[in-house]
């Protein structure tokens, strides 16, 4: 009888033990948030090889992909991306971040940004666990025309 008393405790330490871990678990993953961005172009066709996107929010923290449209495009296989007046969709499901995006800042090739790409303007929308519910747009300046490599859009709050 001795070795069941022995058993018991152990046997209460690994059910608390489970039930805890899967409270974490779940609290992990109510962490994430769905991300929308939506690029609509100008009159000119954009670039035909990957860019980078970085969206930068308050206190310095950003979310970041090596190409947009192969990780984010979320408008079907076929689609192509940034034609001339158009509405092009992305979307991931990463880690929340506290704070709303300031900055977003596109990379592409040397030279693949030409001048003459137009972007009107790119919105982001962000929903998640206990209410987050934000809607940011990011308007280009310059008759929305790349005049720089690496174009940054930033609405001033950005540190």
């Amino acid at each position: 009888m001795s070795k069941i008393t022995n058993i018991a405790p152990l046997a209460l330490f690994l059910i608390i033990a489970a039930f805890f871990s899967t409270l974490q678990a779940r609290e992990i993953k109510d962490d994430y948030c769905d991300y929308e961005m939506v690029v609509s172009t100008g009159p000119s066709r954009g670039p035909s090889t990957k860019l980078k996107v970085i969206l930068e929010a308050i206190g310095g923290h950003d979310i970041n992909t090596t190409n947009v449209v192969k990780n984010w495009g979320a408008m079907g296989p076929k689609h192509t991306y940034f034609l001339p007046n158009s509405n092009d969709i992305f979307r991931t499901r990463t880690r929340c971040l506290e704070q709303n995006f300031c900055a977003v800042v596109i990379q592409g090739k040397k030279g693949e940004l030409k001048p003459h790409w137009y972007i009107n303007n790119i919105t982001v929308a962000t929903k998640g666990p206990g209410g987050i519910d934000r809607f940011k747009t990011f308007r280009f300046i310059s008759d929305n025309e790349f005049t720089s490599l690496w174009p940054s859009i930033s609405d001033g709050e950005c540190p």
